[in-house]
């Protein structure tokens, strides 16, 4: 376990309390670096990177942008007006070129993004961490500005970097949108050249937005799942739901291998033919969130709340493009170990999926729930590629802790010590 600062933002800072930190992209490995990025006590967004295996954190806040009750931070309405939800937190990427990208502070909100200069992460050890190396809060990504943004997400395999984001409107009734970086500008930079999946749809009242349980690359593939919503009531929630594309996210494929949208021109409805892999019917007590990854052998693994509010795990076989469903022991968010293990961190420690027992899992590694106890819980998802360990990134009080935990399985998965002082 490492301390990666005592200044992270508490959550009675306004009466109704919330888990500011953390969520996807809270905390990201590049080039034997690792990176964590948060809201602090100063309502600023905070970076910090520290050399792995153990090297002490650096900590920079940066300044130009600072929460307040009052913002109003778009042309969402009363909902985006404002914070307390928790819908806000820091999502960070780290592009192949080395520019720590930052998104912040999105209820259906304009867009706040900033970014490094450029190869700051391709040449850390020549760089001295400071604020300075980060630009100005913009509002678009070099064309218009980009309005009634939620769930900022970053997603790359090293070579290729994308973002994720759903627009145009709140839970219920929303699109979602895939942007494309390259050559150190976003290539795909506009709302309407973006859309991938669309919220029309010929049941209930006619419009749904997509959840997503995860997003993942694997061997030029990206794999998507997600769960439909029809109102803000989560209880709306239906639908287990797949799509891949071989070209970068242009085209989509359902299921069976079929064409069912071209980003920017034909999208994905919850009226498509073969997205929906597994029918769960409104009211089934099935939730959006969870989790998603993509084994060595390309089989999908998603982790949600099931129908009844139990664990389920379900997964994909890549030759048949058939998929089952068992109920699991824990939640947590579910991890490909680079030697086939599978495995599930969550705030009580580490747990393994064993594949004699399809849906079975045990408790290898205890973990330090206190760590998170005034924040959600989130990965690294890029160090296992890197020296075979998982991190996850908590908080309690104001401490913003980092635990590690190695996974190999020739010796077995362990909690890693904290660094000597």
């Amino acid at each position: 376990m490492s301390t990666v600062g005592q200044n992270g933002m508490p959550r009675n800072i306004v009466p109704q309390g919330a888990d500011w930190n953390f969520g996807h992209g809270s905390l990201r490995t590049h080039r034997g670096w690792q990176y964590a990025a948060y809201w602090d006590d100063g309502r600023q967004v905070c970076v910090a990177r520290r050399k792995l295996p153990s090297a002490p954190w650096e900590v920079v806040s940066l300044p130009g942008y600072q929460r307040t009750q009052n913002i109003n931070r778009g042309h969402g309405g009363s909902v985006s007006r404002g914070f307390g939800d928790g819908h806000e937190k820091v999502s960070m990427g780290i592009s192949p070129d080395g520019v720590i990208h930052l998104m912040f502070d999105h209820h259906l909100s304009t867009l706040h993004y900033r970014t490094s200069k450029a190869a700051v992460a391709s040449r850390p050890g020549e760089t001295a961490w400071s604020a300075d190396l980060f630009g100005p809060v913009q509002d678009h990504l070099g064309a218009h500005t980009l309005e009634s943004v939620t769930y900022p997400a970053f997603y790359t395999d090293g070579d290729h970097f994308l973002l994720y984001l759903r627009m145009g409107g709140g839970s219920g009734s929303a699109n979602s949108h895939l942007f494309t970086y390259a050559d150190g500008v976003w290539k795909v930079n506009e709302e309407a050249a973006s859309k991938f999946i669309d919220r029309a749809w010929s049941g209930g009242d006619k419009t749904v937005n997509a959840y997503p349980h995860g997003l993942a690359f694997h061997d030029g593939r990206l794999h998507l799942t997600w769960c439909w919503r029809d109102t803000p009531d989560p209880r709306t929630c239906h639908d287990l739901c797949y799509t891949y594309s071989d070209d970068l996210g242009q085209t989509w494929r359902n299921n069976a291998g079929k064409r069912v949208a071209q980003r920017g021109e034909r999208f994905i409805t919850a009226d498509s033919p073969g997205i929906s892999v597994s029918p769960i019917p409104a009211g089934a007590r099935y939730v959006n969130g969870g989790s998603m990854t993509v084994d060595r052998a390309g089989r999908v693994h998603v982790l949600v709340v099931g129908e009844d509010g139990r664990p389920a795990h379900f997964e994909r076989e890549p030759e048949s493009a058939e998929w089952r469903r068992r109920e699991a022991k824990r939640l947590g968010a579910i991890v490909a170990g680079r030697d086939g293990l599978l495995l599930v961190v969550a705030t009580d420690g580490l747990w393994q999926v064993l594949d004699r027992d399809f849906g079975a899992m045990r408790r290898v590694v205890p973990g330090r729930p206190a760590l998170f106890a005034s924040s959600k819980m989130a990965i690294d998802p890029a160090r296992v590629a890197h020296d075979g360990r998982v991190s996850a990134i908590g908080q309690q009080g104001s401490t913003v802790s980092v635990v590690d935990y190695s996974v190999d399985s020739s010796v077995g998965p362990s909690l890693v010590p904290s660094p000597a002082k």
